[in-house]
C-alpha cells in the first residue's frame, strides 16, 4: 500500500446549515510554493475557509458582542462580512493584513462566530477559546470560488513584519481539513466495491475488505440474543434504578437508526424515554450537540434511508447505518452503558474540520455543565471519533491547532477520547488519531516511549487499529508508533438501521411455489433484518470503548476500589473533572492488554 494515499476528487462537503461547502484538493505536483518552503503532501479542504488558534482580535470580539445571541444560534446569523480593504488604508496589524490580501486576491472576508463568544461565556477555561474561522467569498459573482491555500501561503510570507492584534503573538492558521470516515475518501470502513464474482481483474489486499464475504457491507442474521442489561431502568437513562450512573458513551457520528435494541427512529421526531438505550435528543441551549442538520427528505438522513449522494439512482451512501454500527458494538461489549448520539456528518462520510471542532466544543459544553448538576446536560465518559484527515505538512504534525485544544480540553475535563486509526494501509499518521502517545505495542500491551506523554490530568487519547477474525492484524489498518492498539475491527457482526434498504434487488425473487412467500437470492442492501457484517477501524474505535464502559461500570457497581469510585462517578462542581479523570485511568487500565502492567502509571 502507497505511503501516500489517495485523496479523491470531492467537489463539496455539506455544512452546518445544510448547505454546501466547496472542496480542493492539494496536489503537491502542481502546488506554487515560495523558494525554500517545505514540502507538501496530499489533503483535501475546505476551499473558502481558514482555521485561526486562539482568541479573535478586539475587532472581532466587537462584532460577535454585538449580536452574541445570534452567534450562539449558529447558522447564517454567526457570519459577519469584514469591511473591505480600501486601498488608503496602511495595514497594521495581523487580520488589516488578511483583509488587504482578500482585497488583492479579489475576496471579501467573512467572520464566523460561533466560536467567538467562548470569551464571553459561563466556561473558564485556560485553553479557550480555542480559535475561529474566515471565509473569503468573490467580490464578483463570476468569479471563481476561493483557495485558502493560496490565501495562506501568502499571509505566511507577507504578514511577517506586521505588528501582532492586540499585542498578541501573530496568531497560526490552517487549511479547514476535510476529515472522513470512509476509505478512499479517507480512510474509514470499507464500503462495497461493485465488481461481478467472475470478474477476471485481481484486485489488491486491501480491497478485498469491500467485497461481501470478505469483511463488506453485507447484511446477515443474528441468532444470539440480545444483551440484556444486569442494571434495572431508573427514571432518567442515565442512571440505573438503584441510583448507578451509567457510563456514557458519546458516538460523534452519522446518528442511531431504529433497531429493536434500540428503539424507533424517525427523522425530525423525539424518541428518548427512560427506558433509551441510545439517547438522540440531547439539547444544548435548545439545538442538538451535533451540528450536522437532519435532512429535510427522510431518505436522505444516513440512520433512516441511506440515500442522500444519488436519491435518483443510489446506490446507498458510503457511510449508511455507520452510528448504528458503532452503536452495537458498545451495546454487545457494554450492554449498561448509556450511548449518547452526537450528529456530526451524513452519509457521504465528510465533514469540515470546523464542524468537527464546533461539534466537540459544544459536546465539552454540555459535558461541563452536567458536571455542575444543570438541567438537561451530563457528564460524559468516553467520546468516539471514526475519521480523520492527513496532514499536508509533515513538519507541522505536532501542530497544536484547534482542534487537537479542544480534545485536550474534553480529556481535562475527564472525557476518554478514542479514535480510528485509519484504513489505508499506511504508516502515514492521520489525525486527530496520530495525536496520540507514541507507544511500542507489545504482547502484553502498549509501552508509552515517554511516560511523561501520559499526564494524570488528563485522560488517554487513544488510536485503534483493526484486527482479522482470527486476531492478525488486517491488512488495511493503518499503523505507525501513535497506533495504541488493535482492536476486533474486520467482518464484525453489528446492528444496522431496519429502516434502509437500497436501491438493488436480489439477483432471483420468484413467488414460492409449495408455500405462501416468496423465494430469493439475498437482497445485498435490504438490512431489514437488523444486522450486517463490516469492517474499519470505525469499529476498533467503538470496541475499545465498549471495554472501557464496562471497567467503568465495573468500578461503580462493586467493592472494588472502594466508595472513592462510586463518589467520583456522582460528583459534581469544580473537582469533579479530576476525580473522574483519575476514574478514566483506573478503568483503562483494567483494561486487558490495552496497557501493559506498570506502564500506564500516571
Amino acid at each position: 500500500m502507497s505511503e501516500t494515499p489517495e485523496i479523491p476528487p470531492s467537489r463539496t462537503v455539506r455544512d452546518a446549515v445544510g448547505g454546501r461547502r466547496p472542496v480542493r484538493h492539494l496536489d503537491p505536483e502542481r502546488v506554487r510554493r515560495s523558494p525554500g518552503a517545505s514540502r507538501v503532501e496530499p489533503t483535501a479542504y475546505v476551499a473558502d475557509r481558514i482555521i485561526v488558534r486562539g482568541a479573535p482580535p478586539r475587532a472581532l470580539r466587537d462584532l460577535a458582542s454585538s449580536d452574541a445571541e445570534a452567534l450562539r444560534a449558529g447558522g447564517p446569523t454567526a457570519e459577519v462580512a469584514l469591511p473591505r480593504w480600501s486601498g488608503d488604508e496602511q495595514p497594521t496589524t495581523w487580520l488589516d493584513g488578511v483583509r488587504r490580501i482578500a482585497a488583492d486576491m479579489g475576496y471579501q472576508v467573512v467572520y464566523d462566530g460561533r466560536l467567538g463568544d467562548l470569551a464571553l461565556d459561563e466556561d473558564d477555561d485556560a485553553e479557550s477559546p480555542f480559535g475561529y474561522a474566515l471565509r473569503f467569498v468573490p467580490v464578483r459573482s463570476d468569479d471563481v470560488e476561493a483557495d485558502t491555500w493560496e490565501v495562506l501561503e501568502r499571509v505566511t510570507s507577507e504578514l511577517r513584519d506586521l505588528a501582532p492584534d492586540d499585542g498578541l503573538e501573530a496568531p497560526a492558521a490552517g487549511l479547514d481539513h476535510v476529515l472522513r470516515a470512509q476509505r478512499r475518501t479517507s480512510p474509514l470502513p470499507f464500503i462495497p466495491v461493485a465488481r461481478p464474482r467472475t470478474s477476471p481483474l485481481p484486485v489488491g489486499a486491501v480491497d478485498e475488505y469491500g467485497h461481501p464475504g470478505s469483511g463488506g457491507l453485507t447484511p446477515v442474521r443474528m441468532i444470539a440474543p440480545a444483551p440484556v442489561r444486569r442494571l434495572a431502568d431508573g427514571s432518567s437513562p442515565w442512571e440505573a434504578k438503584d441510583g448507578t450512573r451509567r457510563p456514557v458513551v458519546a458516538l460523534v457520528d452519522t446518528g442511531v437508526g431504529t433497531h429493536p435494541w434500540f428503539g424507533d427512529y424517525t427523522p425530525g421526531e423525539r424518541s428518548d424515554t427512560r427506558h433509551s438505550i441510545v439517547v438522540r435528543d440531547a439539547e444544548l441551549d435548545g439545538s442538538p450537540i451535533g451540528t450536522f442538520p437532519v435532512p429535510r427528505i427522510d431518505s436522505e438522513d444516513a440512520e433512516y434511508g441511506g440515500m442522500s449522494k444519488d436519491p435518483l439512482t443510489g446506490p446507498l451512501d458510503p457511510v449508511a447505518g455507520h452510528g448504528t454500527f458503532q452503536a452495537g458494538i458498545v451495546h454487545q461489549l457494554c450492554p449498561d452503558a448509556v450511548l449518547l448520539s452526537v450528529r456530526a456528518f451524513g452519509g457521504s462520510g465528510d465533514v469540515p474540520e470546523w464542524e468537527v471542532l464546533h461539534t466537540l466544543w459544544r459536546l465539552l459544553r454540555f459535558h461541563r455543565r452536567g458536571l455542575r448538576g444543570e438541567k438537561g446536560c451530563h457528564p460524559v465518559d468516553v467520546v468516539v471519533l471514526a475519521m480523520g484527515y492527513y496532514h499536508e505538512q509533515p513538519e507541522d504534525y505536532g501542530y497544536d491547532g484547534p482542534l487537537r485544544r479542544v480534545l485536550r480540553a474534553l480529556r481535562r475535563a475527564g472525557i476518554i477520547v478514542v479514535v480510528a486509526a485509519g484504513n489505508d494501509g499506511t504508516t502515514r499518521p492521520m489525525f486527530p488519531a496520530a495525536w496520540t502517545p507514541h507507544v511500542d505495542r507489545t504482547p502484553a500491551g502498549a509501552v508509552p516511549r515517554e511516560r511523561a506523554d501520559l499526564k494524570a490530568e488528563y485522560t488517554p487519547i487513544l488510536a485503534v487499529g483493526a484486527t482479522n477474525p482470527d486476531s492478525t492484524v488486517a491488512v488495511f489498518s493503518n499503523d505507525g508508533p501513535w497506533v495504541t492498539a488493535v482492536k476486533p475491527g474486520a467482518a464484525v457482526v453489528s446492528t444496522m438501521p431496519t429502516t434502509i434498504d437500497g436501491p438493488l434487488t436480489p439477483s432471483v425473487r420468484l413467488p414460492e411455489r409449495l408455500g405462501p412467500g416468496v423465494r430469493a437470492s439475498v437482497d445485498p442492501d435490504d438490512f431489514g433484518g437488523g444486522f450486517a457484517t463490516w469492517s474499519g477501524t470505525s469499529f476498533s474505535a467503538p470496541y475499545l470503548a465498549g471495554e472501557i464502559a464496562a471497567r467503568l461500570l465495573e468500578g461503580r457497581t462493586t467493592a472494588q476500589g472502594g466508595g472513592r469510585r462510586r463518589d467520583a462517578a456522582d460528583a459534581s462542581g469544580d473537582d469533579a473533572a479530576s476525580q473522574r479523570t483519575g476514574l478514566a485511568w483506573d478503568a483503562v487500565r483494567r483494561v486487558p492488554r490495552l496497557f501493559a502492567d506498570g506502564a500506564a502509571t500516571v
